[in-house]
């Protein structure tokens, strides 16, 4: 070792002996060869998933779980001397494990940030879905863990001071690892009514321009940015004033000094890739899929540069390990036990009685009873001329015989509350046409086959109309009939319609609701309303909610 890492390597100790928990820069003590690995492990997107269990069909699933990705965690760090450990966002919503503890239980510790200060993870970055409940809740949730929670493109409303820690620093010896934390701005649009007025979400990249070459002026060798958005592809809202939602890619092309961006929000396997930045430099790329399914691991092979007196990355590779063949790591699951089976406890219970089968298997492509339960609900709280619903998951099956709460939270499984909208019958053709693009055109003879590109949570289907899509027509000629009570509707017709929040504001690129007045907000989740619907009713059938109102052609 030389004189310089000699000198630096003991202004480390000092610096480690003067360091407080509350600060942002941990030092750890030790003698560097003169080139090393670096290994960057990461999760993201883990929704609750921190045991390998399915709480909707309350059984074990042995695809996802944090608990298994500990022990590859685990395995990593018995083999490597440098080590970072990092989450990309979206941990407070997602499965029951996560939401019982947002919303029936906020007393007790939240499971994840248990684990996450079990596991030592050097810092995680809050995701759009962590704004779901309240700015309250998650500042609560934030002050009782140790783990940075980190997030720079978030600031106090009208101003330019960042509302999280921006930044956290990291040094083994004197190399020094400086992680910026991004966040979509588009959680400034899916949760609206939690975050306006407070918090203003600011363009990714333009915080990343702020914050790098704050943390290289501060003495950061190596930069990573752990931001809570996908690599590509634009957003799926058109507000003038929203940055864009998924910017990782414009990260790694445009910000000088960038060595490595973990990504997340896409809920997409990416390894083994890198895009030549803006300096000339490589900057490899790694996002490790959802609900903790993989393990990203990034290697960073890293020199001393005498020439510069820094140190710079020579090379990288990343891969994103899946965790289906590890073992639970058995101290992970001792810790949530206790929360694990309360949760299972909590979803088990029975709401009511049904005398047959409901699913969604065929709900996209038919109007189907399951979805009418959505619709009705929302009519009747509302009293709403209209309702549009998505089939989140068409894999949702239940009855013969109880109905269970697990049942209800697989049907609905987003913190959406209810918004009443005033429409036009122009917004409500523009909305049909706009939603049938999850539909691609068929050729002459062919079946309509699904659009790859379009989420299956952005096809809506609407209640209080009758109508039909063509598929056999281009977007924008589809809705080839639109009647309510058997007249046709106008562009001019007024209707009151009941639409959760996510789509109320624009989520999913609905423009046409941009404008739409809104006549009530009702701020309670519409799953709440779903389960209280059902335990009210006690017996349910079909029949009491069913509709039969749309189609599409041809027939699937």
């Amino acid at each position: 070792m030389n004189q310089k890492h000699v000198l630096l390597l003991l202004l480390a100790v000092f610096l480690l002996v003067g360091c407080t928990d509350n600060e942002d820069h941990s030092v750890i003590d030790v003698v560097l060869p003169d080139t090393l690995n670096l290994v960057i492990m990461s999760t993201t997107d883990v929704h609750g998933w921190v045991m390998p269990w399915d709480y909707y069909a309350d059984a074990p699933e042995e695809r996802y779980g944090l608990a298994k990705a500990a022990t590859l965690i685990d395995s990593i760090r018995n083999e490597h001397n440098f080590t970072l450990l990092l989450d990309a966002g979206d941990w407070l919503q997602g499965n029951p494990f996560a939401e019982y503890f947002a919303t029936v239980d906020t007393t007790q510790p939240f499971p994840f940030l248990q684990a996450v200060d079990y596991l030592n993870y050097d810092a995680v970055v809050l995701g759009n879905h962590e704004f779901d409940f309240s700015v309250d809740l998650l500042n609560k949730r934030i002050r009782e863990t140790r783990t940075p929670i980190i997030g720079a493109n978030m600031y106090h409303h009208n101003t330019d001071e960042p509302v999280f820690k921006p930044y956290v620093m990291k040094s083994f010896g004197d190399l020094t690892i400086g992680i910026v934390g991004l966040n979509t701005p588009g959680t400034a649009v899916w949760n609206r009514p939690r975050v306006e007025g407070r918090i203003d979400f600011i363009d990714g990249v333009e915080a990343a321009q702020r914050f790098v070459p704050k943390i290289i002026d501060e003495g950061a060798d190596i930069v990573i940015v752990l931001t809570h958005t996908g690599l590509e592809g634009g957003s799926t809202y058109a507000i003038a004033d929203v940055g864009e939602e998924n910017f990782g890619q414009q990260i790694a092309e445009t910000v000088a000094g960038v060595d490595h961006v973990v990504l997340g929000h896409h809920h997409r396997v990416i390894e083994s890739k890198s895009i030549t930045g803006p300096d000339g430099r490589e900057v490899g790329i790694v996002m490790a899929g959802r609900w903790a399914s993989h393990l990203g691991v990034s290697e960073l092979t890293v020199t001393f540069d005498e020439d510069n007196n820094r140190w710079i990355v020579i090379d990288q590779k990343s891969k994103a390990l899946p965790v289906i063949d590890a073992e639970p790591h058995q101290g992970l699951v001792g810790l949530v036990k206790n929360a694990h089976e309360e949760v299972r406890a909590y979803v088990n219970q029975p709401l009511a009685q049904t005398p047959v089968r409901w699913s969604a298997e065929r709900a996209r492509v038919e109007d189907t009873p399951i979805i009418d339960l959505i619709q009705h609900v929302q009519k009747e709280v509302t009293g709403a001329d209209l309702s549009a619903a998505a089939a989140f998951n068409p894999n949702v099956a239940f009855g013969p015989g109880d109905i269970r709460l697990r049942h209800i939270a697989q049907l609905y499984p987003y913190e959406n509350t209810l918004y009443v909208l005033e429409v036009n019958g122009k917004q409500v053709r523009d909305f049909l046409e706009y939603t049938s693009r999850y539909y691609l055109q068929p050729e002459t003879g062919e079946k309509p086959r699904v659009n790859p590109n379009w989420p299956g949570y952005n096809f809506d289907m609407f209640a209080g109309v009758e109508y039909i899509l063509d598929l056999r027509k281009p977007v924008g000629e589809r809705v080839v009939e639109l009647t309510r009570e058997g007249v046709s509707v106008t562009d001019d017709d007024i209707f009151t319609m009941a639409v959760n929040s996510y789509r109320a504001v624009g989520g999913g690129g609905f423009d046409m609701l941009a404008d739409a007045r809104v006549i009530e907000e009702i701020d309670k989740s519409v799953r709440g309303m779903i389960i209280d619907y059902v335990r009210e009713k006690g017996e349910i059938k079909p029949e009491d909610v069913f509709e039969k109102n749309w189609r599409i052609v041809p027939e699937m």
